[in-house]
């Protein structure tokens, strides 16, 4: 039998059994133990707003910058979990089992329903898709950086662990701006800075792509 096939016997994210809750404490926890806490529209827009207030244009590095320590700390948590659970090191799961936990993962916090590309993989770019990402689905007004910084920083840390080296992540189409998904490509963080600062207004997904294989 193979490695996959005995891995599927087991569903971490069954959903009777991923998220319990403990009324005489007003505590949510998933299956493994680790608290869960319900993150409203009106706190997410209050956090984004308030760091536009106070940090200006520099707002969108500090929410990419959050949201990767965040998600490295994610990554690390998702490891043991699953590592665990399934009794064998995540980082050795096979890359079709890794995709599905992440999309159950993503799913069933609320995340959105997430899509992962490696066809590009050999030339170090992966790219994800999320439909009902977060902040451009709750975000009314118009800003002046796509919308999903903060998720865009937490899939670079998530997957700067599990791939144990550094990575980074730009959001490469927005939901907002009419598309049906909110699109993210991985890259080395030298690449992704190259891109960053040649402008993102005006490019599709498919020209961020092609002038990440000419860097």
């Amino acid at each position: 039998m193979s490695i996959l096939s005995e891995l599927q016997f087991k569903n971490y994210y069954i959903e009777k059994l991923y998220i319990t809750a403990n009324v005489e404490t007003g505590v949510i926890y998933n299956r493994s133990g680790r608290r869960m806490i319900a993150l409203t529209n009106d706190f997410l827009l209050g956090l984004h707003r308030a760091l536009e207030k106070e940090c200006g244009d520099k707002a969108e590095r500090v929410l990419h910058r959050c949201g990767r320590k965040w998600g490295v700390d994610f990554g690390k948590g998702l490891d043991a979990e699953w590592s665990q659970f399934y009794e064998q090191p995540a980082k050795d799961f096979p890359l079709a089992f890794f995709q599905g936990l992440l999309m159950q993962e993503f799913g069933q916090n609320g995340w959105g329903i997430l899509d992962l590309n490696y066809d590009l993989f050999d030339k170090g770019i992966v790219w994800l898709s999320l439909c009902g990402a977060i902040m451009a689905d709750i975000t009314k007004s118009e800003i002046s950086y796509p919308a999903d910084t903060l998720t865009g920083g937490i899939l670079a840390g998530l997957f700067t662990h599990f791939l144990s080296r550094e990575v980074d992540c730009i959001q490469s189409q927005c939901a907002k701006q009419g598309h049906d998904a909110s699109n993210f490509i991985l890259s080395s963080p030298e690449r992704i800075e190259i891109v960053r600062k040649s402008g993102a207004s005006g490019k599709t997904h498919s020209q961020f792509i092609d002038e990440l294989l000419l860097s």
